[in-house]
């Protein structure tokens, strides 16, 4: 399953989120404004504005450094932490061979699809195709799980990343053998999509998969360090631009 068709299925509980992040992020940065001052902007009580460029000698630009200083060595910290974490609880977890995941993946491209990906240097469809195969129709997968096709199948629907059954797209391992195991287990054929699977609290997971607790337990963690990787990337991204350009304007 991609990881755009995984993020929608929980894009409302992204959003709000995101929006909590956001406002705290912004706080903790606003919080070391006070450290700094400027005659000439206290004076016209004129207020700056983090991510916009200060003017020539502005004693705010000293914040602006100490932000980007923050979110590399404090905040992005405290985001790979939580990632440690929700990979380390993962770890303890160990597989109890139900089958699913190797007998119904599913994904909202066509197998030719995933095909032309991994032929433009796609990482994980060239994976992925080299190990599933596609059903025949959803009919066939439905017929082999079908709470399990419906329960996705709805999801994709009312998240609204799909208008109709016929785009999800349901594939299976030939290698799984009537015990569940992996018949190429430890041979270089199983690709790393097998071994690192699940790699993300927010895919889906079947409701009697040994990982669907570790889902339950991290998926807020999960969407809350998405979160804050967005709002990191897109802040240095304008802090240093606007430090860039104070900078050249002395």
């Amino acid at each position: 399953m991609s990881v755009q068709y995984q993020l929608s299925q929980v894009k409302q509980q992204y959003r709000h989120v995101f929006g909590s992040a956001q406002q705290a992020f912004f706080q903790q940065l606003d919080a070391l404004k006070a450290s700094f001052s400027c005659p000439p902007c206290d004076k016209a009580q004129a207020s700056p504005e983090l991510l916009e460029p200060f003017h020539p000698g502005c004693g705010y630009l000293g914040w602006q450094q100490q932000a980007v200083q923050e979110i590399e060595n404090k905040i992005a910290k405290d985001i790979l932490l939580k990632l440690q974490h929700i990979e380390t609880e993962k770890q303890k977890i160990s597989c109890h061979m139900c089958g699913v995941c190797c007998r119904l993946a599913c994904s909202e491209f066509s197998f030719e699809d995933l095909q032309a990906k991994a032929a433009q240097g796609d990482e994980f469809a060239r994976q992925f195709t080299s190990i599933f195969l596609p059903y025949a129709s959803t009919k066939d997968a439905r017929n082999n799980f079908p709470e399990v096709v419906d329960s996705i199948l709805a999801s994709a629907m009312e998240s609204g990343s799909v208008d109709q059954d016929k785009s999800i797209h349901f594939y299976h391992c030939p290698y799984i053998g009537e015990d569940n195991r992996c018949t190429i287990y430890g041979s270089p054929k199983r690709p790393e999509i097998c071994d690192s699977y699940p790699d993300t609290p927010l895919t889906f997971i079947y409701d009697k998969c040994a990982w669907k607790p570790w889902k339950d337990a991290t998926h807020t963690d999960a969407l809350l360090s998405h979160a804050m990787i967005e709002l990191c990337t897109y802040t240095l991204d304008k802090l240093n631009h606007a430090i860039s350009v104070s900078g050249s304007s002395k």
